[in-house]
């Protein structure tokens, strides 16, 4: 079993992205990043994020990464915390951050001890991240304690949907074939050895930890947690893996998201 140490080298080594952009840290990657979020992998989940929408509240960031989450709710207004397990992500963070001209706190953290007392922060958020943690009921338990009562979050998961159903798995491994669709370091359609082993991959083929659940076990996982679960997006299906994939039209793109996204977003609450 991969421990937690596992998990931190991997992303020490590995940052968000790095499989698949050239110039780590720099400008180009950074604006890199942005057009890769905001014109494809989150093109349609940019009114789940609402940016704007927690000016002057105190928010956390839970595993910031290179700090596209982070960056944004800062120029929205918000009071930014972000956390992170590497030295490396804070480092991109803050380089991030100073580059937009966008002020937040950025610290190392384990999500699954989140060095804050509870109820600290008005919204917290999470961004395809908790999925990686060796216990994530455990980091979810956190993110709900961190929060203030009465306060909100968004936390997005890996996607366990139609696409990895035991009857259509196979087929979904052969288009992907037939098209040649490979993950950034990962042929995951040829390599994997099931389906769990399929999304473990998303993140790289040498990546120790990645969950993914259907959106009723992760109901389950989040309300255990305490939290109220008020609603539920899917998103992220990434045209630019797909040859001449940018020649699929924005109509049938968003349908795709919200069909076939490989990620659920949730809209969630601390009674």
């Amino acid at each position: 079993m991969a421990t937690k140490e596992d998990v931190k080298r991997y992303w020490q080594e590995n940052p968000l992205l790095s499989h698949e952009l050239d110039g780590l840290g720099s400008e180009t990657f950074f604006n890199e990043l942005d057009r890769a979020k905001r014109e494809d992998s989150d093109i349609f989940a940019m009114d789940y994020w609402g940016f704007g929408s927690f000016a002057g509240k105190r928010l956390l960031d839970v595993g910031c990464g290179p700090g596209w989450v982070a960056v944004n709710y800062a120029l929205g207004g918000a009071r930014v915390c972000a956390m992170d397990l590497t030295f490396r992500a804070a480092q991109l963070s803050r380089a991030h951050l100073k580059l937009r001209g966008a002020r937040a706190d950025v610290i190392e953290a384990d999500a699954e001890n989140i060095p804050f007392r509870d109820g600290s922060f008005d919204v917290v958020v999470s961004s395809g991240v908790l999925h990686h943690t060796p216990d994530t009921p455990k980091a979810i338990r956190e993110c709900h304690r961190a929060l203030k009562p009465g306060g909100v979050a968004r936390l997005t998961f890996y996607h366990k949907g139609i696409l990895h159903h035991p009857v259509v798995f196979w087929f979904t491994r052969f288009v992907m074939n037939l098209l040649s669709v490979k993950h950034p370091g990962a042929d995951l359609s040829r390599d994997a050895a099931d389906v769990d082993d399929f999304i473990r991959q998303y993140d790289g083929a040498e990546n120790p930890v990645g969950i993914g659940m259907t959106t009723g076990q992760w109901t389950v996982v989040l309300r255990d947690a305490g939290f109220r679960v008020t609603g539920s997006e899917l998103h992220f299906f990434p045209k630019r893996f797909i040859p001449l994939g940018r020649f699929i039209p924005r109509f049938a793109h968003r349908a795709l998201d919200r069909m076939l996204g490989t990620m659920i977003y949730f809209y969630l609450e601390k009674p």
